[in-house]
């Protein structure tokens, strides 16, 4: 199904800006020791919409790991999926839904920038 963001749009929290490399659509990207959410597609250098706070669902989960509500959720740039696992990846946001270790697609969880 691929990634879903289901937070109503009043409270979906973005902002926008240039990146200095390109970024896909709905793929997170990090800057700053961050992760952002690129609504669009983008060139390098060339101003989109990111998403830094909204609930997601049906993300690229890792294989293998089952979720627990209230879990710390990181970005795996290297993988390119979302994952409990924390060394050399990016911490953002917290599950609220739990998963089973078979899933390959995420629950609904909180996707936050600033997570803490």
């Amino acid at each position: 199904m691929g990634l879903q963001i289901v937070s109503p749009s009043a409270a979906i929290r973005q902002t926008a800006f240039a990146h200095s490399a390109p970024v896909t659509k709905r793929v997170p990207v990090v800057i700053g020791g961050q992760a952002f959410l690129p609504v669009n597609s983008a060139l390098a250098n060339a101003e989109t919409n990111y998403i830094y706070r909204a609930e997601l669902q049906d993300a690229p989960k890792a294989a293998g790991e089952a979720w627990a509500v209230g879990q710390a959720i990181y970005w795996s740039a290297a993988n390119s999926n979302f994952t409990t696992t924390s060394a050399s990846n990016t911490l953002c946001g917290h599950a609220l839904q739990p998963a089973d270790s078979a899933a390959t697609e995420s629950p609904l969880f909180e996707f936050d920038s600033f997570a803490a």
